[in-house]
């Protein structure tokens, strides 16, 4: 009781209007997967997490909690005692984040950003932006498989030491 007591308070961004305690104690056996969340959070704040983007993607079926998770999942500079259960959730966004970005944006990538022949009449007249946005939809997809590379790497860390997340996340759905 006396941890509960000492406990910061946090917004769980997994559960929309719940709270939850985060412990103070560092989990020493989960500072492996540290590493893994700094390579995802430089991934995702370079390359997703930007005003173009969220432009590209307005009117696109994500879900403003799966961003959200995910923006909590890249602002963790330290594991704490039951966090694992929130970078399993995280992961999970993760992944249907990249699926839903796959499905709905990537077909259509180009038209949004006005570089595709495709549709003359949108196309963007200054040249400098049409260089750029070429830029992007050709790095896009592989900033996408990218990240869905380091998100299959850390629920494989996070369940080779929590294998009971899979089957509790499953239980709570």
């Amino acid at each position: 009781m006396q941890q509960l007591v000492e406990a910061r308070r946090l917004r769980q961004p997994g559960a929309a209007g719940l709270w939850w305690e985060r412990r103070p104690e560092i989990a020493a056996d989960n500072e492996h997967l540290l590493p893994v969340i700094r390579r995802i959070r430089q991934v995702f704040e370079d390359h997703f997490d930007r005003t173009w983007f969220s432009i590209v993607i307005d009117g696109l079926p994500i879900d403003f909690k799966t961003i959200r998770v995910i923006r909590g999942l890249v602002a963790l500079e330290s594991v704490h005692e039951g966090d694992q259960r929130f970078i399993y959730e995280a992961a999970l966004e993760l992944n249907r984040f990249v699926g839903l970005v796959r499905k709905y944006l990537l077909p259509v990538l180009k038209e949004r950003l006005g570089v595709s022949p495709l549709a003359p009449q949108q196309m963007v007249k200054d040249r400098n932006q049409y260089i750029l946005r070429r830029l992007v939809a050709y790095t896009l997809p592989v900033n996408l498989q990218q990240l869905s590379e380091l998100t299959r790497e850390l629920r494989g860390r996070l369940l080779e030491r929590h294998p009971g997340l899979e089957q509790a996340s499953r239980a709570s759905a």
